[in-house]
């Protein structure tokens, strides 16, 4: 009777030693063919799909049909502008995709363990997986399946040995579930002519923090991407307001590069004079009279009263006549 109880506290020790764990990340999900039209550009908006679902996590976003359909098209755009026409990606295009023109960084890494993945998982890290579509054995498939295909891993869950996904090639994909197994047979990074089966072992880790991407330029607006997320500008426009002037010449002018025509800085004024002006790097601007003043959409109350002696030093800059 002894030794069956130490027995037993033994087995219940070695429970405990090594328990099983799940974690499931709230990632919004869609289709990517958001309103079931699967003729292109749906059928292969698999990868920008993946994107799209991993923005929307970072960005604490949720998806309607139409705000699904927007956000594919919307990465498809900028892939087709700037990477080129293509209808299947490789982990490098999607991750230089990612870097230059979203508000979150990715990279690449290769021959990633299944603890690699978990650990991403157990960071809030989201992990894009390219994978060659047949070898994940999904029911709701076509075919078999399509010979490259991108998901989001999302979650896992050791007692049942599989990953949590969302699944963009079926609308049946939320959190579904893969083996272990088919996770890491089918994870294969893209190469043409039906060759993705004998790609790379490729994952794409995703994180929130802008660190290696933070001074690019990818739009070419003069403005490094640390500095557009700052300013709320479009990554890929240089002319985010579209008023004909790159984001980073209407900082330098003292404009608002996402609202036309709107000046940046703000209102002061001394207590022993009327004279407003708009003060922004060092320079200030006399706002000529109250209907320049009302023209711009500013406030009395938005005005700070200044020292005197805070302008004399100040340089003095155009005139707001209009």
């Amino acid at each position: 009777m002894y030794f069956r109880y130490i027995i037993l506290f033994f087995l219940f020790s070695l429970s405990f030693a090594n328990p099983a764990f799940s974690k499931s990340l709230n990632v919004p999900f869609t289709v990517q063919a958001p309103d079931a039209n699967w003729n292109q550009p749906w059928q292969d908006a698999c990868e920008e799909t993946a994107v799209a679902m991993v923005d929307y996590f970072y960005l604490k976003n949720t998806f309607t049909t139409d705000k699904a359909k927007e956000a594919i098209l919307q990465m498809i755009k900028i892939k087709e502008k700037y990477l080129g026409v293509s209808l299947d990606e490789n982990a490098e295009t999607i991750a230089l995709l990612i870097n230059n023109f979203l508000t979150w960084e990715a990279y690449i890494r290769i021959n990633p363990t299944l603890e690699d993945i978990k650990k991403e998982i157990d960071n809030n890290r989201p992990v894009i997986m390219p994978a060659h579509g047949k070898y994940l054995y999904n029911p709701y498939f076509q075919n078999g399946g399509p010979e490259y295909h991108s998901l989001v891993i999302s979650g896992y869950d050791d007692e049942r040995q599989e990953f949590i996904t969302q699944e963009p090639g079926t609308r049946h994909g939320l959190d579904f579930r893969y083996s272990y197994g088919n996770i890491m047979n089918a994870m294969h990074d893209f190469l043409p002519g039906g060759q993705t089966k004998f790609g790379d072992k490729t994952a794409i880790f995703t994180s929130p923090n802008i660190t290696s991407s933070a001074n690019d330029d990818a739009d070419g607006d003069g403005l490094v991407k640390i500095k557009e997320i700052e300013l709320k500008t479009l990554l890929w426009s240089y002319d985010s307001d579209n008023d004909g002037y790159r984001d980073g010449q209407e900082i330098e002018a003292g404009y608002s590069p996402i609202s036309a025509n709107a000046l940046l800085g703000i209102l002061i004024k001394t207590p022993d004079s009327p004279m407003v002006y708009l003060f922004f790097n060092n320079t200030i601007r006399h706002i000529l009279n109250e209907a320049v003043f009302i023209s711009h959409g500013w406030k009395w109350f938005n005005i700070f009263t200044v020292p005197g002696n805070f302008i004399e030093n100040l340089e003095t800059g155009a005139e707001i006549s209009q």
